[in-house]
């Protein structure tokens, strides 16, 4: 990884104002479910808006890269890991209330608390979303779902930061859900959100909670540290469906393999590099695109590749 004085100069800024809060040089490979990845030139856990607010604010100013670092569960790092500041918002977006049917959720949350929360005080609309990994502002900004339902058909208001710390409102139809997609959030980075949800009973929510967690167990592979669903849904048809045709369960590149119980999923199964995975998403997207002419594309999200690796990615040779 290539550094840059100026990220490197923040860095140590950053931590020299924050040396509880700001850890340089940390092995991304610890905050992803994938298990794999470089390090950070820093990273940051701001205890509250306030914080975070000047530390974008400094980076701003000094035209430092920024990203913001969920749960780590729909991205793959580069083995060299990123030259950028990194910040993650567990512990200043985790706030969680609700009066009558409508639940403020901070975006630092974890998916799963926000599903207990909400069946704990009987209320109903997001079960659907039992077993998603991630935090609520990952959630968000791909308008996460399964089964019946997206979260964005939930979702009230957003409240969001630029890149700069300005605070900005913004309603549900605002956002530009789509089909794992939230077009006006992508600039942005999410605080918290509410959402309408219904009555429901604790009991019947927990049945349902408990048979969509089952679901998941019996389709997906939970054993070995993955992102998820590698690929998109191509139009008309299946990613893990193309994928399992074309025979590609079971391949492996390093420690990397496709997972035979569901074909969307690469698997660290071994002591997995980065470089491992990546090759073996060019492979299966190069195999799909002989056999079928479709051309998959990512779900998951790249940092730290160059560009020439992206573009690979992005569309056939």
């Amino acid at each position: 990884m290539e550094k840059h004085n100026n990220v490197h100069e923040m860095a140590v800024r950053l931590w020299n104002h924050y040396p509880e809060r700001v850890k340089l040089n940390e092995p991304l490979r610890h905050y992803t479910t994938y298990k794999v990845g470089g390090p950070a030139t820093a990273l940051c856990f701001p205890a509250n808006t306030e914080e975070l607010q000047d530390i974008l604010s400094l980076c701003h100013q000094e035209n430092v890269p920024v990203y913001i670092l969920g749960s780590g569960s729909n991205i793959l790092v580069h083995d060299k890991g990123i030259d950028m500041v990194v910040i993650r918002l567990s512990e200043c977006c985790s706030e969680i209330r609700h009066k009558e049917n409508i639940v403020y959720a901070g975006a630092g949350l974890l998916v799963s608390q926000l599903v207990e929360y909400c069946e704990r005080n009987d209320l109903a609309g997001l079960e659907f979303m039992s077993g998603i990994p991630g935090t609520v502002g990952g959630a968000l900004r791909m308008n996460a779902g399964a089964f019946v339902g997206e979260i964005g058909d939930r979702v009230v208001s957003i409240d969001a930061m630029n890149y700069s710390g300005e605070l900005i409102k913004m309603s549900g139809e605002e956002a530009g859900f789509g089909y794992r997609r939230a077009d006006r959030l992508q600039d942005k980075i999410m605080l918290g959100c509410e959402l309408r949800l219904l009555s429901g009973n604790r009991a019947e929510l927990e049945k349902s909670r408990r048979d969509y967690l089952a679901q998941r167990a019996s389709k997906q592979p939970l054993d070995y540290g993955s992102c998820g669903s590698v690929f998109k849904r191509p139009p008309g048809n299946y990613a893990g469906t193309l994928i399992e045709k074309a025979g590609c369960k079971g391949m492996r590149i390093g420690g990397a393999m496709v997972s035979p119980k569901h074909a969307n999923f690469i698997l660290n199964y071994h002591n997995a590099r980065a470089s491992d995975i990546y090759q073996l998403i060019c492979e299966v997207q190069r195999i799909i695109y002989e056999k079928f002419e479709i051309w998959l594309e990512l779900e998951v999200k790249l940092l730290g590749f160059s560009d020439e690796e992206e573009k690979k990615v992005r569309q056939p040779e």
